[in-house]
């Protein structure tokens, strides 16, 4: 059977959520559609679908293999698009034109926090403006493996990018220290970093890091470890102690007088974000101009640090990090 039809047929009973549904799709028969399947199957020596009720759902090798069937098709499809433009002298008339037209899923990582609230509404505005694109998003606060899972781009926090990526540095996260006005009423408000000694300072883990406030040269253990920034969120609301907060989740709260900044000149810490994906392999046009979309809208400020060095720090603020125990 023809290579190509079997992966079409393949991609769209995944997406139709059965046989009967994909076969349909294609204008064929169930018992055709399953033969293009497992013909596919008999290639690749494992199964690509299991049964779900009445339903199908990709195996856990079929999940990768249909994100990477859909790129090769969407590969296809380009390069078939350069056949409509039209020719002059012997070459298309549009070859810009005809890659233009983005099709297709891209499957992006980030932290589930950068994720929901930072990235969301410029997602949205991606969508809005790219309608053949459709964005399957894993949020997930741990490392992932971007071969392995399949991952065509990640959302990563730091700068130093792990051999076999391609880095795109994008602004930092500003953090800043808070907390509610009824702990600070109830424990004084903070005037220096020293002052942070007497305080209940809450901490984090992430991906099995935990993480440590050190004020000066002395370190200071958490009276409570969140995994997730919105449990750190909820915990300084409630009154639970000082916070190390991104700035996207904490201005609502101190608009609201839920939360009230402390320590602004020197609590103030920028951790690097960066944009990955695999080096050494075919991009697809939808990848790159994905990648490409998100680093107009999110690229590094002029006083960024570049990509690899230490988080940018302003001046005064070294005496106060949160950094791995």
């Amino acid at each position: 059977m023809d290579r190509f039809k079997c992966m079409e047929v393949f991609v769209q009973v995944v997406r139709a959520g059965s046989l009967s549904a994909g076969a349909a799709a294609c204008g064929m028969t169930t018992v055709t559609a399953a033969r293009h399947v497992q013909a596919l199957e008999a290639r690749l020596g494992q199964p690509l679908l299991r049964r779900v009720g009445r339903r199908h759902a990709p195996s856990a090798l079929g999940e990768r293999y249909f994100v990477e069937c859909t790129e090769v098709l969407a590969r296809v499809a380009d390069a078939e698009a350069l056949a409509d433009t039209g020719a002059v002298g012997g070459r298309p008339a549009s070859v810009s034109g005809a890659l233009s037209r983005h099709v297709g899923q891209i499957r992006v990582s980030a932290p589930t926090t950068v994720g929901a609230h930072l990235l969301m509404p410029i997602f949205a505005e991606y969508l809005q403006t790219h309608p053949d694109v459709a964005l399957d998003l894993a949020l997930k606060d741990r490392a992932v493996d971007l071969e392995e899972e399949g991952i065509h781009a990640a959302f990563q926090a730091g700068g130093n990018a792990e051999p076999g990526l391609v880095a795109h540095a994008l602004r930092g996260v500003t953090h800043v220290a808070c907390a509610s006005p009824d702990y600070l009423a109830r424990r004084g408000v903070p005037r220096q970093p020293a002052d942070l000694a007497g305080h209940d300072c809450l901490g984090f883990r992430y991906d099995d890091v935990l993480g440590r406030w050190h004020v000066a040269e002395a370190g200071r253990d958490a009276r409570l470890i969140a995994h997730n920034p919105l449990a750190q969120l909820q915990a300084a609301v409630c009154g639970m102690g000082i916070a190390l907060l991104p700035e996207y989740l904490l201005a609502p709260e101190v608009d609201a007088g839920r939360l009230v900044r402390v320590l602004e000149a020197d609590a103030r810490l920028s951790e690097p974000m960066q944009l990955v994906h695999l080096a050494g392999r075919y991009v697809s046009s939808k990848l790159e101009h994905f990648v490409r979309y998100m680093v107009a809208r999110l690229g590094p400020e002029a006083t960024m640090a570049p990509a690899g060095a230490s988080a940018a720090v302003p001046a005064g603020a070294s005496v106060l990090a949160l950094s791995p125990a």
